[in-house]
């Protein structure tokens, strides 16, 4: 009977494995799961490296990166019709010291860049235009972690957030406090594609005291996929605008053909999105 539900639950979610001695194996969590079990502080530092690298190197397997060059980044802006001038501190909200992704309890740095819109009675709207503000992918990635579902109750700093994979620096983007989130794990994007909206989901984003932005990180891999993140204003200076945004193509799964894409995945979305056939602008509302 076990082992026709191990069948069973791996058909539907890939949920368990049989070794060569038949003993039944748990799935290696992914990326959102391990993010989830070092919140929760159910796994030590060094085992969270370990699965940490070794995600890493899966991801890096399927999506094979060139070595990190700082001076090649050439990036989006990652807020429709913002630039560098919306970051929060000019510059200066950056702090790496003490950074460490895999020890929940250490909550010491800033390793990241606050990036503001105009938004004086918290309603997620920029006030200047009087609408939400999408995110963008910065870079072409992969989609590797999402959170959508952020309740006050749930309490986690990052509210709804997106990780993405970046195929160019083989690094990793970080982008928290969403207000909602249209990518899911496995999806492609493009620059410019548009993966979310500013929000204020996240335990500290949710206050009073603070002003709606999006909290963008990046953590560089070096050849052992150990993270360091990385201070890229200076590519936030020199990255370019983008005034007309689209939802990713690949929607949900990067194995889908344009045709299948057109016939089988976006055939539910038809009546909820508004569609330009001419690939210059998808808005969700």
């Amino acid at each position: 009977m076990s082992y026709i539900f191990c069948i069973l639950l791996t058909l539907l979610s890939g949920g368990c494995r049989s070794d060569s001695t038949g003993e039944t194996l748990e799935r290696p969590p992914s990326f959102k799961e391990l993010l989830t079990k070092i919140r929760e502080q159910e796994i030590t530092p060094t085992e969270a490296e370990t699965e940490f690298k070794r995600i890493m190197a899966d991801w890096n397997a399927k999506y094979p990166s060139q070595p990190y060059d700082s001076l090649s980044m050439d990036l989006v802006f990652p807020l429709k019709r913002k630039n560098y001038k919306s970051v929060g501190g000019r510059g200066r909200g950056f702090y790496g010291r003490h950074f460490d992704l895999f020890d929940h309890s250490i909550a010491k740095s800033h390793p990241a860049h606050d990036i503001f819109i105009y938004d004086l009675d918290k309603d997620d709207k920029d006030d200047t235009e009087n609408a939400y503000v999408d995110v963008l992918a910065v870079n072409e990635g992969v989609v590797i972690a999402t959170e959508k579902n952020w309740t006050e109750g749930n309490g986690f700093k990052g509210g709804n957030y997106v990780w993405l994979y970046d195929f160019k620096s083989g690094g990793l983007w970080y982008y928290a406090h969403q207000r909602e989130v249209f990518v899911v794990e496995g999806q492609l994007v493009e620059q410019g594609d548009k993966i979310g909206e500013v929000g204020r989901t996240g335990f500290s984003a949710k206050t009073n005291r603070s002003d709606t932005h999006l909290h963008l990180m990046f953590l560089k891999l070096d050849s052992a996929f150990n993270p360091t993140p990385v201070n890229h204003y200076p590519w936030l200076k020199k990255a370019r605008t983008v005034f007309k945004t689209q939802l990713p193509k690949h929607y949900p799964r990067e194995s889908l053909s344009a045709s299948e894409l057109d016939e089988i995945e976006m055939k539910p979305f038809r009546n909820s999105f508004k569609l330009n056939l001419g690939s210059v602008l998808v808005s969700p509302k």
